[in-house]
């Protein structure tokens, strides 16, 4: 069984406006594989996730909310 590993990701910008911007992550990130949760709060603008880091890096995430138009430290 692989290691979970959990992260937390700070979006800068305060990118993140309101619950849609949550579920918007939070809809693209779980459909990736490896990724066993998200939680994205527009109130800490961070997005907190448990991943295997076998199977998807966090890197790939990083490299993911960029794509959906956040920056992130």
């Amino acid at each position: 069984m692989a290691q979970v590993e959990t992260h937390e990701i700070e979006v800068l910008d305060k990118a993140i406006h309101c619950g849609g911007c949550e579920t918007r992550i939070q809809s693209v990130l779980t459909r990736i594989p490896g990724v066993e949760k998200v939680d994205a709060s527009h109130k800490t603008q961070r997005v907190e996730l448990a991943l295997d880091p076998d199977v998807v890096s966090l890197q790939d995430i990083k490299d993911k909310l960029e794509n959906l138009g956040y920056n992130v430290a």
